[in-house]
């Protein structure tokens, strides 16, 4: 760590502490001695493009500095291609409190606030220009790798069609899951052979395409500590998928019901735009290839009947999909 800081002219190294390993490396506190210097979080990653996440994050504080605050990011020069795939990113500490930690621990009106403030951050960032009206999605940052879909794509449809096949290559892999998949599996190949091409409706690609971070639950959050507000580094992806289950965190139907109310109101222009036919279509295409893929239940000595009540929510949003798409005439 102390040759990483000095090769980068990032400081000298007082301390070093490891916070843990996430799902894409191991992240480190690292505190220099210069006072003039910002105290680093320093990750080594074995996923993702480092370089094009500080492009974007230095892109977002450049526009958007109020709306969507984004610590700073220090491109480590030095590290080079070290042949193993491990790349290393550095960017600004920035104290705070883990919204995982504290979301299901306030009361609703705290949850309301920070709804609140959640609601303007993505609005902050769904308003940023993003790309030419005749170039390919995800052209500014190369193509869409967080799920491996591929790409990069020339409309929001192609997008859809390739990311319904992507997960079912991962539904056909997918081990542990023998009584979904003779439930489910003969209905969604048959669908996505038959009828995906002739049913994805085209008035999808008229859905904006913005900037949205890929992994937007509380666990990606930071609270600063009063008033509760949010910070989180954003990434490049085509779709939003986890405002909802943000408000259902710790929250009851009635809450949910009242926090979903809040984050609309917050952004009128937006809520307007996620209540149209084609935003609506495309969610339901959306969460169909999220959810036909279901998880393994790892409780191998229960029942069939709770492990077909592990993949309730899966099969609920498959066959209401089915339901509907699948049938003959147009939906849209």
């Amino acid at each position: 760590m102390k040759q990483i800081l000095l090769n980068n002219g990032l400081g000298t190294l007082r301390a070093c502490r490891r916070l843990g390993n996430g799902a894409y490396g191991t992240t480190y506190e690292v505190t220099v001695e210069e006072p003039d210097k910002p105290q680093l979080i320093v990750q080594l990653r074995f996923h993702g493009n480092v370089a094009s996440m500080n492009a974007l994050q230095e892109y977002i504080r450049a526009w958007a500095p109020r709306g969507l605050p984004v610590p700073r990011s220090f491109p480590a020069l030095s590290w080079g291609d070290r042949g193993d795939g491990l790349q290393l990113q550095v960017t600004e500490f920035v104290p705070g409190t883990m919204a995982d930690d504290l979301f299901k621990r306030v009361s609703i009106e705290d949850r309301a606030l920070i709804v609140r403030q959640m609601a303007r951050a993505f609005a902050a960032l769904w308003e940023l220009p993003v790309v030419r009206a005749d170039a390919a999605i995800g052209d500014a940052v190369g193509p869409e790798t967080q799920d491996g879909v591929g790409g990069p794509f020339n409309s929001v449809s192609s997008f859809l069609r390739a990311w319904i096949l992507h997960r079912l290559a991962k539904l056909d892999a997918q081990n542990g899951i023998d009584e979904y998949k003779a439930l489910l599996l003969p209905s969604i190949r048959s669908f996505v052979q038959d009828k995906l091409d002739s049913r994805l409706a085209q008035a999808v690609d008229k859905v904006p395409v913005v900037l949205m971070h890929s992994d937007l639950g509380l666990h990606n959050v930071l609270l600063s500590k009063s008033p509760p507000s949010p910070r989180a580094s954003p990434f490049l992806c085509a779709v939003p998928r986890l405002v909802e289950p943000m408000l259902r965190q710790g929250s009851d139907g009635e809450e949910t019901n009242r926090l979903r109310e809040v984050f609309g109101n917050e952004i009128p222009l937006w809520k307007h735009e996620a209540e149209r036919p084609e935003s609506q279509a495309f969610l339901e295409w959306f969460e169909f290839g999220l959810c036909l893929k279901a998880n393994a239940y790892m409780k191998f000595d229960e029942s069939p009947e709770e492990r077909m009540a592990f993949w309730r929510q899966n099969i609920l949003v498959v066959e209401r999909f089915l339901g509907r798409w699948g049938q003959d005439g147009p939906s849209l």
